[in-house]
């Protein structure tokens, strides 16, 4: 994937997530989760899992308390996190 395929409003595929793109900002990332299509919550995280990987590594883009919602996130930062999402 490359920075510029990465398009306001999109869905990526991203293993067992969804990466959404923000509808006014490429800056603004968010997990969804494609078993509920809802955003993928902390509480969800599995101590040495995959999610804790993701929050510790992109923390500093982190926008909520509660959610893997980012803000600020540059499009090769947003590749990462999908590329990363999709490794097993």
């Amino acid at each position: 994937m490359e920075k510029s395929d990465l398009k306001k409003g999109m869905l990526i595929n991203a293993g067992n997530f969804q990466v959404s793109i923000g509808t006014y900002n490429i800056t603004d990332v968010a997990i969804i989760s494609k078993s509920t299509g809802k955003f993928v919550e902390f509480k969800n995280i599995v101590k040495g899992g995959k999610l804790s990987k993701v929050k510790s590594k992109f923390k500093r883009n982190l926008n909520s308390s509660e959610e893997f919602a980012f803000s600020h996130m540059q499009p090769d930062t947003t590749i990462e996190l999908i590329n990363f999402l999709k490794k097993k």
